[in-house]
């Protein structure tokens, strides 16, 4: 069997730099075959957040290519994954007109150019903090929850339905009879989950116990299908992700996994699940338009919504803050590392930092 190239992406907001440096490691050790890229789509971290993780991860090691993109906006969790999917499987031409930097510990810096005359230095980072290229070729786009929710371990079983040809997306599902939940939601919470996957089994065409699960993934070739008829930029997302997939007659396969609920969540329970409500009907059309419903179709022609591979490809790249750019480096933090810290700075990519 063809060994399959698999890039992860995290979309991360407010995480807890020791518990996500933790994740990756154990994404980057524990998956067969091991990701070529972990990719962390960070939204508008602090000065403090961010020199935590920059300084975990100069100080790990690891097998793929780690990359940190950083936006100084909170996107949403579905435009950061899209975001995300889009720099991997290079849809989006985010690599022209770039300049790399290399930092040493004593802030000298030489610098390669390869970059048009008119280049403005206030566009997107990049960091690299190993010496593992990315991948050329991403067979396999991926994402998991920031907080690790779903570990390493169960991750693999999520990919495992794509690397053996079983389906072209995949989703880890915690409420699937055969799941293992040691750590359970608040009560709360699971109700408004549980009511929520109830509704969308009765409107989706997929029929599911979890949409929701943080651990999907898709195939390049389905998510080149599905990437423009994808509206929602947020916890929604991942419905129209499942919907669409089936709308267009991708096998999409439920894998139960191990679920670890981690306090300290960023989302408003009530206001997500309004939003959802809202998604889900939405998805329901787009789903049946794609399959060629006359009634579904009349209704999205007439949407003049904007997917949100649009606002990725067309949104301005941020100017370089102060918490990006002023980033102090231990020497012999980086001297126990063992090598320097490449910046690239890209002039079309959204703001992001390289780590591999």
């Amino acid at each position: 069997m063809m060994t399959r190239s698999i890039g992860v992406v995290i979309p991360a907001y407010q995480p807890d730099p020791e518990r996500l440096t933790s994740y990756l490691q154990q994404l980057d050790t524990q998956v067969t075959p091991s990701p070529a890229v972990l990719r962390i789509e960070l939204d508008a971290p602090s000065s403090s957040l961010l020199k935590q993780l920059y300084s975990r991860l100069s100080n790990s090691t690891f097998t793929a290519s780690v990359e940190i993109a950083i936006a100084d906006t909170r996107r949403g969790k579905g435009a950061a994954i899209t975001a995300g999917f889009e720099r991997l499987c290079a849809c989006t031409n985010t690599t022209a007109n770039s300049t790399t930097t290399t930092v040493t510990s004593n802030n000298e810096t030489t610098e390669r150019s390869n970059i048009d005359p008119g280049f403005d230095r206030d566009t997107d980072v990049t960091i690299n903090l190993t010496t593992t290229p990315p991948a050329s070729t991403i067979d396999i786009l991926a994402f998991a929850d920031a907080d690790g929710s779903t570990p390493a371990s169960s991750f693999e079983t999520v990919l495992r339905a794509l690397i053996n040809d079983t389906a072209d997306v995949a989703t880890g599902s915690r409420r699937h009879p055969s799941a293992d939940v040691t750590a359970h939601q608040t009560l709360g919470r699971r109700y408004l989950g549980d009511g929520f996957a109830w509704l969308a089994r009765r409107l989706l065409d997929e029929q599911l116990y979890d949409y929701q699960c943080g651990a999907k993934a898709i195939t390049t070739d389905a998510w080149q299908a599905v990437r423009s008829h994808i509206y929602a930029s947020g916890f929604a997302w991942d419905i129209e992700l499942l919907a669409i997939s089936g709308g267009l007659g991708y096998q999409v396969a439920e894998v139960p996994v191990r679920w670890e609920d981690q306090p300290g969540s960023t989302v408003s329970p009530l206001r997500t699940a309004l939003r959802l409500g809202r998604v889900l009907v939405t998805a329901r059309h787009r789903a049946r338009a794609l399959a060629h419903d006359p009634v579904h179709l009349a209704s999205i022609e007439r949407s003049s919504s904007q997917p949100v591979i649009d606002s990725v490809a067309t949104s301005k790249p941020t100017a370089l803050s102060e918490k990006a750019t002023n980033i102090t480096i231990d020497a012999e933090a980086e001297a126990e590392a063992e090598a320097d810290v490449n910046v690239n700075i890209d002039t079309t990519d959204q703001s992001s930092i390289e780590v591999g």
